[in-house]
C-alpha cells in the first residue's frame, strides 16, 4: 500500500527560524491516523541534516532527513518544516524505493488546476500553497511500507536582514526523538572580516531575555577557515542529545554575527552580470526626532497587557536620547493628549473622559469639537519631564472602546506642530501605534481610516504600527504603516511582552540619515531591475540593500542623504566577486536580486497605493497592482519561488488505487480547504484547543506528545493548507463559541454588509435551523462551495478576524451566512 500526501500549514517568524518535527502515525486497514499503537515501533530518524550556506547575508537553507519504518505494518510519516516569515521554499523531493520525485512550482491557479486533474487520474497529489502574506509550515505525510526508508529535502531561502547591529539566523529543532546522525552546520562568507560570531546555549524558551548574557553552546564547533568566513558546527551524538532532552532536542539554534564596518559604511558587489549594493552607516549621530506614541488603554487592554505597557513605557521613556521630543497619545472611546505643564486635576479629567462614549456614537460633530493643541503636549526628554511622563501612563486605565481615527489624526496634528517648528534641523516625526483590537467608533472602516490617515500625514510622519495579541487587525495596521514610510510587527501577549515592545522602539530609536537616495549611471546598471533606491531613514544597527543587473562592466554608485550636520553624500566602488558556479541555474548574486526584486513587489501591492512609490526606484506613474504581480510571478516561476502567487505541487502515481478512497479524497483534498487534518494539531500554552498561531506543535507517536515552549513568530497567520486524501475535515471546523468577535449568548450581529458598507442586523441560526446547502457561491480562494448558515461552517481563518468572515459572507434571507466550501463536511445539524 502506497500513498503520497503532501500538506502546508501556516507559521509566521519574527527572526530567521526554522523548526523540523518528523511525527509517526499507524494506518492499518483503513485506521485512523493519529493514533499509534503503543506495541508497534514508531519511524526511526535515521539522518537529519540541516546545512545553512549564508553568502553575503543571503542564506540558503536544506534541511534533509532519512526516515525507516521498522514495523511489519505501513506508516504514515510526517515531515514538518516552520519556514522563516520572509523565506521562499525553493525545491523540494523525497525518495522511495530508490525512484526521486521532485516537486515543480506553478502559478497558483494552474497548480490548482493540474491538483484536481492528478486526483481524478486516480493519483495522490499534494498541492502546497501559501496564503495569503506570510510563509508557513511545510508539512508532508507519507505512507512508508513496512522496513522500508524514505528520503526528504527541502531547500528555502532567505534575506538576513540586521537588526540591533547584528545578522542572526536561528534554526528551531524539534524531532521528537533522539536522533542517530544528527548534524546542523551553517556555513558563513562574506567580503569584508566577521568582526562577532556567537552562538549561545540550546534556548528552550523563544521569550526574550531581560538579560543578554548567555553562555556559549559548548556542543558547539567553530572554525574560521578565514577572517572573511566561518563555519558553525552542531553535530551532538545520541547521548549528549538525551543528557540535553530525554526525548530528543527541543530549542532553538542561533548564530548572531557582524562584519566590520570602521573603515566604510557599505559596499557594492558584483557578480555574474549583478550586484548587491549594502549599506549600514555607523558612527553618525542620531537625527532629532520627535516620537509620538499613541497607545490604546481600551478595555481589552485591561490586566497584564497595560500593566506590562506601562512596563515598557518606562524603560522607552527613559531611552530617549537627548535633545529629543516626544508626545503621548492614550485612546479608547476618545483621545487624550498629555500635556506636561497641565494640573492633576486637568489630567484626571482627560483620563475620565477616554471611555464616556459608547460605541458607534463617535463621529465628524465630536472631531470638530476636539481641543486646541498648545505647544505644552510636546516635551524635550529632560529628565523632568520623562519622570512626569512616566506618571502619566502609570496612572493610565484601560475602560471603553476603540477610536483609532481620531486618535491617529491627533497624533498627525501634534506631528504638523513640530514640523512647522523654524530650526534649521527640523525633528524627525515617528509615529509609534500600539493597539490590541479592532477600531469600533466611527469611522471603524479601515479603508475610510487609512484615507483620513494619508490625508492628513502633510509632514510625512511614520508610523510604525504594534499588534498586540490576536485580536489586531494585523493587515490593516500592515498596510496603513506601509503607505506611511513605516512598518508593522506583531506583539505577543506573554511574560515578555514588556521586552518585545522595548526591543521594537530600540530598532528605530535612532535615525541616522533621512530621506536616502541610491544614485547610479544610467548606461552602467538596467535601471528597470533595480529595487527600492528611496528610503525614507535608516536607523541605527539596521541595512539597506539594493539590488539590480549591470549594463555595463564600468559602475559606480553614489548614496546621498540628510545628516545631523547636513547633507552628507557617500561614494562607492565596487568588488568584483569569483564568477558561481557554471553548473547552477542562477548564482548567489542572481538570486538575491530576484528574492529581494518579489519580496517587493508584493509589498507594493501589499501597500495598494501608489503613494509608497516615492520611496521605490522608477517611473511609476503607470504601476498597477496588476502589474506588480505579473512581474513578481514571472520572477517567482523563473527562479522557482513559491510565493502567495505561486504553489508547489507533487504528484506521484497511486500504484495502488484501493489504498485511497477515492471519493473522500476529491471531497477532502481541495486546495483552499482551511481545516487541520486529523494527526496533525496546533496548540499553545494559554490554550490545549484553540488553533492558535503562535506555537507549532506536531504531536508524536502517542498522542500526548510535548508542547514547543517557543515562538516561533511575532506575527499572527491566516491559515492555507491542503488536506491530505483520505482525511475527514469534519471534526476539524471550529464553533461559534471560537469567533472571538461574537459574545457567547449572541443571537443577531451587527454587521457593514449592506449597500455601501452600512450596518445591517442579521440572525445567527438556533437548533432550529438545519444544516441545508444553499445558493451556490465561489469563495475568496476560488473554490466552490454553498451558502450555509454560519453555525454549521466556522472556518478558522475567520474565528479571529471580522474582516476575513465578510470575505465569505452570504444571506439567507435575514440570517447570517457563511459560504462554505464544498470540500468542508459541515457537522450534522444540532452541532
Amino acid at each position: 500500500m502506497r500513498m503520497l500526501t503532501m500538506q502546508l500549514l501556516c507559521a509566521l517568524l519574527l527572526c530567521y527560524q526554522s523548526v523540523v518535527t518528523l511525527t509517526a502515525a499507524t494506518t492499518e486497514n483503513g485506521g485512523d491516523v493519529g493514533h499509534h499503537n503503543s506495541t508497534v515501533p514508531k519511524p526511526i530518524i535515521l539522518r537529519l541534516y540541516m546545512n545553512t550556506d549564508i553568502r553575503f547575508r543571503y542564506a540558503r537553507t536544506a534541511v534533509t532527513s532519512r526516515v525507516s519504518n521498522a514495523a511489519n505494518i505501513s506508516q504514515e510519516v510526517a515531515f514538518s518544516v516552520v519556514l522563516p516569515d520572509a523565506a521562499f521554499v525553493s525545491g523540494f523531493h523525497m525518495v522511495a524505493d530508490g525512484v526521486q520525485y521532485d516537486a515543480y512550482v506553478r502559478e497558483r491557479e494552474a497548480a490548482r488546476q493540474e491538483y484536481t486533474q492528478a486526483l481524478r487520474r486516480g493519483r495522490t497529489a499534494g498541492h502546497v500553497a501559501l496564503s495569503t502574506r506570510d510563509s508557513q509550515r511545510f508539512a508532508v505525510s507519507v505512507n512508508v511500507e513496512p522496513h522500508k526508508k524514505i528520503d526528504f529535502r527541502l531547500t528555502y531561502e532567505e534575506l538576513l536582514g540586521r537588526r540591533l547591529g547584528t545578522y542572526r539566523h536561528v534554526l528551531n529543532l524539534d524531532p521528537g526523538q533522539i536522533v542517530q546522525d544528527l548534524r546542523v552546520t551553517t556555513r558563513i562568507s562574506e567580503s569584508s572580516n566577521i568582526t562577532s560570531l556567537r552562538v549561545p546555549a540550546l534556548r528552550t524558551s523563544n521569550e526574550i531575555l531581560d538579560d543578554p548574557s548567555e553562555a556559549s553552546n559548548p556542543l558547539v564547533i567553530i572554525e574560521r577557515p578565514s577572517p572573511e568566513s566561518a563555519v558553525v558546527k552542531f553535530w551532538p551524538t545520541e547521548q549528549q542529545q538525551r543528557d540535553l532532552a530525554a526525548e530528543g532536542l527541543q530549542g532553538q539554534l542561533v548564530v548572531e554575527y557582524e562584519v566590520d564596518r570602521t573603515s566604510r559604511p557599505g559596499e557594492v558587489l558584483v557578480s555574474d552580470g549583478y550586484f548587491v549594493h549594502f549599506f549600514a552607516p555607523e558612527h553618525l549621530p542620531p537625527l532629532r526626532k520627535h516620537v509620538i506614541f499613541v497607545l490604546d488603554v481600551s478595555g481589552s487592554m485591561s490586566g497584564r497587557k497595560i500593566t506590562q505597557l506601562k512596563e515598557a513605557m518606562s524603560t522607552i521613556l527613559s531611552d530617549l536620547n537627548q535633545g529629543d521630543l516626544f508626545s503621548i497619545v492614550p485612546f479608547s472611546s476618545t483621545v487624550q493628549v498629555w500635556d506636561y505643564n497641565a494640573t492633576e486635576s486637568e489630567l484626571r479629567n482627560g483620563r475620565r473622559r477616554l471611555g464616556q462614549i459608547r460605541w458607534g456614537d463617535y463621529g465628524e460633530e465630536e472631531e470638530e469639537q476636539a481641543e486646541t493643541l498648545v505647544p505644552t503636549v510636546i516635551a524635550t526628554a529632560t529628565s523632568d519631564n520623562i519622570e512626569k511622563a512616566k506618571e502619566f501612563v502609570n496612572d493610565l486605565s484601560a475602560i471603553g472602546a476603540t477610536n483609532i481615527n481620531a486618535a491617529l489624526q491627533k497624533a498627525l496634528q501634534i506631528s504638523r506642530l513640530s514640523t512647522e517648528e523654524n530650526s534649521v534641523q527640523k525633528p524627525e516625526p515617528i509615529v509609534i501605534f500600539l493597539t490590541d483590537g479592532q477600531a469600533n467608533i466611527h469611522p471603524s472602516d479601515p479603508v475610510s481610516i487609512m484615507s483620513n490617515v494619508r490625508q492628513a500625514n502633510t509632514g510625512n510622519s511614520s508610523i510604525f504600527s504594534l499588534a498586540l495579541g490576536r485580536h489586531a487587525d494585523f493587515t490593516f495596521l500592515q498596510k496603513l504603516s506601509l503607505r506611511n514610510t513605516g512598518f508593522a510587527r506583531k506583539i505577543y501577549e506573554a511574560s515578555d511582552t514588556a521586552l518585545q515592545l522595548r526591543d521594537f522602539y530600540r530598532q528605530v530609536a535612532s535615525p541616522l540619515l533621512a530621506n536616502v537616495t541610491f544614485t547610479y549611471q544610467p548606461d552602467q546598471v538596467a535601471r528597470s531591475t533595480l529595487t527600492r533606491t528611496k528610503f525614507r531613514r535608516i536607523f541605527s544597527g539596521s541595512e539597506v540593500v539594493v539590488a539590480g543587473r549591470q549594463s555595463s562592466e564600468d559602475f559606480t554608485s553614489e548614496v546621498k542623504g540628510q545628516s545631523l550636520s547636513g547633507n552628507s553624500q557617500y561614494s562607492f566602488t565596487p568588488t568584483a566577486l569569483p564568477p558561481a558556479d557554471t553548473n547552477a541555474n542562477a548564482s548567489s548574486m542572481e538570486r538575491l536580486w530576484a528574492y529581494l526584486t518579489i519580496q517587493q513587489l508584493l509589498e507594493k501591492q501589499d501597500a495598494g497605493t501608489d503613494d509608497v512609490n516615492d520611496y521605490y526606484c522608477c517611473d511609476e506613474a503607470d504601476d498597477d497592482g496588476d502589474r506588480n504581480n505579473t512581474d513578481a510571478l514571472t520572477l517567482a516561476l523563473r527562479y522557482s519561488f513559491v510565493t502567495r502567487l505561486t504553489s508547489l505541487v507533487v504528484v506521484k502515481p497511486n500504484e495502488n488505487a484501493s489504498s485511497v478512497n477515492t471519493e473522500d479524497a476529491s471531497e477532502a483534498t481541495a486546495p483552499t480547504a482551511h481545516a487541520l487534518p486529523d494527526g496533525i494539531r496546533r496548540q499553545t500554552p494559554y490554550s490545549a484547543s484553540a488553533l492558535q498561531p503562535r506555537y507549532s506543535f506536531v504531536p508524536p507517536p502517542g498522542g500526548s506528545g510535548r508542547q514547543t515552549h517557543y515562538r516561533p513568530d511575532p506575527m499572527l497567520i491566516n491559515h492555507s493548507h491542503v488536506i491530505s486524501p483520505g482525511l475527514s475535515t469534519a471534526n476539524t471546523l471550529a464553533t461559534l463559541s471560537d469567533i472571538t468577535w461574537l459574545s457567547p449568548n449572541d443571537t443577531v450581529v451587527s454587521l457593514p454588509t449592506g449597500v455601501n458598507r452600512t450596518v445591517e442586523v442579521l440572525l445567527l441560526a438556533t437548533a432550529n435551523e438545519i444544516n441545508v446547502a444553499y445558493a451556490a457561491c465561489t469563495t475568496p480562494g476560488g473554490e466552490s462551495g454553498h451558502c450555509r448558515h454560519l453555525k454549521y461552517c466556522v472556518l478558522h481563518l475567520f474565528t479571529n478576524s471580522r474582516e476575513q468572515f465578510l470575505e465569505y459572507f452570504c444571506r439567507i434571507d435575514s440570517f447570517l451566512g457563511v459560504c462554505c466550501p464544498d470540500s468542508v463536511r459541515a457537522p450534522e445539524n444540532g452541532r
